[in-house]
């Protein structure tokens, strides 16, 4: 072999080794760019399921908020409601009290009685000239 086939196997040798180097550091890379590949998929498959797990927290949340609207909105109305009855409760009272504060004929004659406030002002009042006689007691009683 001449010495130019010999520097063109040399030069073969020394291209075929370079590009094999080459090769084995594409390849490393290549193995690095896959490994981040699965990373990232693995990461947007996770945010996607993040996704949807907070989507339906929201929907819950939404729907959460609106049966609060609808009962607080209930709640309101039952208020003026109660409010309403006790404005009609104290209007029926002023009435009960405009008809307490009427003088009834047995009221007046009770009035003018001193009150009964032991044993000793019973057997008194018993004693007295405006006792009730007994028959008179029973009848009323019927």
């Amino acid at each position: 072999m001449t010495k130019s086939s010999l520097l063109v196997a040399a030069l073969m040798v020394l291209l075929l080794w370079l590009l094999s180097r080459e090769t084995d550091a594409l390849r490393i890379e290549l193995g690095r760019v896959s490994e981040r590949a699965d990373q990232a998929e693995r990461l947007a498959s996770q945010r996607q399921a993040d996704i949807e797990r907070l989507t339906a927290l929201l929907g819950s949340e939404r729907g959460s908020r609106e049966r609060l609207r609808h009962e607080q909105d209930d709640l309101r109305a039952a208020l003026v409601g109660h409010q309403q009855r006790l404005e009609e409760l104290k209007h029926e009272n002023q009435k009960l009290r405009d008809w307490a504060a009427e003088s009834l004929p047995a009221a007046r004659r009770l009035r003018g009685q001193p009150a009964i406030t032991d044993v000793d002002a019973y057997r008194e009042h018993l004693s007295g000239s405006d006792a009730r006689p007994a028959a008179a007691v029973e009848q009323s009683a019927q």
